[in-house]
């Protein structure tokens, strides 16, 4: 069974909320005879996860199949599991979500050091949601209604998938032309926020988000402020054939982005606007979050 992307539901005394969690979905098939990892189309999983096959003696070789996510390595790997499709020979698939995640509780499944039960949450406020995403570094939350099956092999509205988005004012220090219109088109922004010692670095640019109108309208104001020096600590890296465009960094973006990579630079960020209520140099705000909730892409 597997999520569609969706909103909040007006009513939500009627759904749980789990965190998305990262790894590869599994299906864990447990009998005396051990432990069989499926993908979603019944066919075991094309990598072998050495690190969970001591499930089977773990929970003393009781039989049920399990749906989860594995995380980590092939030996040191871990199980999460989400819901519990049969125990002991008795199909739950038609039970609903509610009673399926009470009898997985009640396995004591934790008696095994490498599987856990994720987190079900109910009657929590939109924001409280993403707080709870933040702080466990999930991408997004799953919604699934309580009353709801098990409908193996459906993208099912019973279950909604939204996103964590992230948000930021970061300083405009320069640009990089569209290519149909090298004078006065803005291809993508190139942005930066300030460190503790007051240099300018790089968080990457943003090329999505923009209208015609509003891009021609950056030209126009960036063309204003263009300078000679670059105002980054470290050149941003770019391409033999790419000539950014340097500006005087008075200029404040506001941005949404999905994550910071390990390179420090933000991954998928979009274009909201130019906030002039806010000092480039106010540190107040500077590495600061901004979190919502938006249907997943």
């Amino acid at each position: 069974m597997r999520a569609v992307p969706g909103r909040l539901p007006i009513n939500q005394r009627g759904w749980a909320w789990e965190l998305k969690q990262h790894g590869v979905r599994a299906l864990a098939v447990l009998d005396a005879g051990g432990l069989a990892l499926l993908a979603a189309d019944g066919a075991p999983l094309p990598r072998d996860y050495p690190g969970l096959t001591r499930l089977a003696d773990d929970l003393g070789g009781r039989r049920m199949v399990l749906d989860g996510v594995i995380s980590g390595g092939s030996r040191r790997s871990r199980y999460h599991a989400f819901d519990v499709l049969s125990v002991d020979g008795q199909k739950l698939v038609d039970e609903p979500y509610v009673v399926r995640r009470k009898l997985l509780t009640s396995l004591a499944l934790t008696r095994s050091p490498v599987i856990d039960v994720a987190a079900s949450h109910r009657n929590l406020a939109p924001a409280q949601l993403a707080q709870l995403a933040r702080v466990h570094k999930a991408t997004g939350i799953i919604g699934k209604r309580l009353a709801a099956p098990y409908r193996p092999g459906h993208d099912s509205p019973d279950w909604v998938e939204l996103d964590l988005l992230r948000g930021c004012e970061a300083v405009i220090g320069g640009w990089l032309p569209a290519e149909d219109d090298a004078d006065d088109g803005v291809r993508s922004l190139l942005l930066g926020v300030y460190d503790a010692v007051g240099r300018l670095v790089y968080i990457g640019r943003v090329a999505t988000g923009f209208t015609n109108a509003s891009r021609r309208a950056l030209g126009s104001i960036l063309g204003e402020l263009v300078t000679e020096r670059c105002p980054f600590g470290d050149r941003p890296p770019a391409s033999g054939r790419e000539r950014p465009r340097w500006v005087r960094p008075t200029l404040v973006a506001d941005v949404d982005y999905r994550a910071i990579g390990h390179d420090g630079l933000i991954r998928q960020p979009s274009w909201r606007g130019l906030r002039t209520d806010v000092d480039p140099r106010d540190p107040a705000w500077s590495g600061s979050l901004r979190l919502q909730l938006s249907p997943h892409a």
